[in-house]
């Protein structure tokens, strides 16, 4: 993709030599916290904290300055109190270093002081050819040389989603949850106020990363005139870009004002550009990380038709009046495909779509029945509803009573046991299904948390615990697939 901010962040995300400004030895200061989290990570080239008071920190040798330094510096990250920033900035000129990150606040967020000195720092950066991350920044991750330049001691997963957020705290919760739910990340940067760098310069650079398949951002202001839907135009239909806005009512625009610095504008008008320009406006937080994760295993569904498999009637028709209720088809079972599934199920069996199968256990029918639901051409994605069944045996030892309850107890043990291993077995059946038949095959689970990472890392398989969020999900990848097929 050609480069449409004329920006090349690649030393900014991959650096060989970074120098960290106001690296300290109190364990409380950021300028310790961030240098921690970046040995941590085992960082893959060279790091120089500079300090002129200290000899070394956490092993590592410190320098009086960046200009003490003897090689090229490609990256200096700036914590230091903001009043110092403007000097530091001259000092990094004087090195040609080309990025420094500013992880300093109390700039434009806070009032016209801070804007002035914002400013300044701007100006001098600019008059000596440096791009600037920030102020008021959380930091940067990149998977490829192990840069964890986070104020957070996260560590997060690697993967294809690239993210950034003008805050940096929504950001870190992201990758923590992106963390507990098996999505990993292959860059994030919190952009903070967006003196110089913005969310325009790092849409283009991930649309053209190609290590980076799904973007995600969270916005709290769009500057007007940004070009950014222009931008992201022509973007969605090469990536999906996923995007939670903040600042939506009038009293969280005035957050994101003290917050960020951030005018936050109409919501009725930025979600008419979103629509516009194929940007997936996501509704909450979490559903974030939900659509992150489908986008980033699982193809787009051709169209909104949806079958539904479940173990038990209720929720069958929980999740066809969410599907309906979000603009997705249930269509009815054709003769054909009702005739086959006859031969798996009970007679008594729902006869429709959803497919109840009336209770009936054992993963046999259950995958049957889904191989005959994913070939059916009448459908583009499917809800396969398992859930994983009654839990009272786990606590066998801690139930006290007569010797003969406990030895049921323990039988279902056993038995719970010998079936633990078939998630394994439908997992890998499942994938193949989705990959033979490109139709993205969602499972809502009663399992635990863990299953679900389980699923997500080790088969690239997608669940969710509620058919309401799964219905979601699919929702927005069909309004997505109707946008990358319209006329550009």
């Amino acid at each position: 993709m050609e480069n449409m901010s004329g920006c090349d962040l690649d030393r900014l995300f991959n650096p060989r030599t970074l120098a960290f400004i106001g690296a300290s030895a109190s364990t409380s200061k950021w300028g310790f916290i961030i240098l921690f989290n970046i040995l941590k990570g085992n960082y893959k080239g060279r790091l120089y904290p500079v300090n002129p008071r200290t000899k070394a920190i956490l092993g590592v040798p410190c320098y009086p300055s960046v200009g003490d330094i003897s090689e090229d510096v490609d990256l200096a990250i700036i914590t230091t109190p903001a009043k110092a920033v403007p000097g530091l900035i001259d000092e990094c000129g004087a090195k040609r270093i080309p990025y420094v990150i500013v992880v300093s606040a109390d700039f434009s967020e806070t009032g016209p002081e801070g804007a002035r000195l914002e400013h300044e720092v701007t100006a001098k950066a600019r008059a000596h050819g440096i791009r600037i991350v920030g102020p008021n920044t959380m930091g940067v991750f990149s998977s490829q040389p192990h840069l964890h330049a986070l104020m957070p001691p996260i560590m997060p997963l690697h993967g294809q989603v690239s993210m950034f957020s003008q805050s940096g705290n929504l950001g870190a919760q992201m990758l923590m949850w992106g963390f507990d739910e098996g999505v990993g990340f292959e860059k994030f940067v919190g952009i903070g106020n967006e003196a110089d760098l913005t969310s325009i310069d790092f849409l283009d650079y991930f649309a053209r990363d190609e290590r980076t398949r799904i973007i995600l951002a969270y916005l709290e202001g769009i500057l007007p005139n940004s070009g950014l839907a222009t931008l992201a135009r022509k973007v969605s239909r090469q990536k999906p870009i996923l995007v939670f806005k903040g600042g939506r009512t009038d009293v969280g625009t005035k957050a994101a004002a003290s917050h960020s610095g951030a005018m936050a504008g109409s919501t009725r008008v930025h979600r008419a550009a979103f629509h516009q320009a194929g940007i997936i406006e996501v509704p909450t937080s979490q559903g974030m990380m939900d659509c992150a994760k489908a986008f980033a295993n699982y193809p787009v569904p051709r169209g909104n038709r949806v079958g539904i498999l479940t173990r038990g009637g209720g929720w069958g028709v929980i999740t066809a009046d969410a599907c309906v209720e979000s603009g997705l088809e249930v269509p009815p079972l054709p003769d054909e495909i009702e005739r086959k599934i006859s031969r798996i199920l009970p007679p008594y069996w729902s006869h429709g779509n959803p497919v109840d199968m009336v209770a009936m256990g054992g993963d046999g029918p259950f995958m049957a029945c889904l191989e005959t639901l994913a070939a059916w051409d009448g459908i583009d994605a499917i809800l396969a509803l398992g859930g994983s069944g009654s839990r009272a045996f786990q606590y066998s030892q801690e139930i006290k009573g007569p010797r003969e309850l406990k030895f049921v107890l323990a039988q279902e043990e056993l038995i719970a046991e010998k079936f633990s291993n078939a998630p394994e077995s439908t997992s890998v059946m499942t994938r193949q299904l989705v990959e033979q038949t490109g139709k993205p095959i969602i499972a809502v689970s009663l399992g635990s948390a863990e299953s679900h990472k389980a699923a997500l890392k080790d088969y690239h398989m997608v669940s969710y615990p509620t058919p309401e969020r799964a219905v979601r999900v699919l929702q927005l990848m069909a309004s997505y697939r109707r946008f990358i097929e319209s006329p550009e």
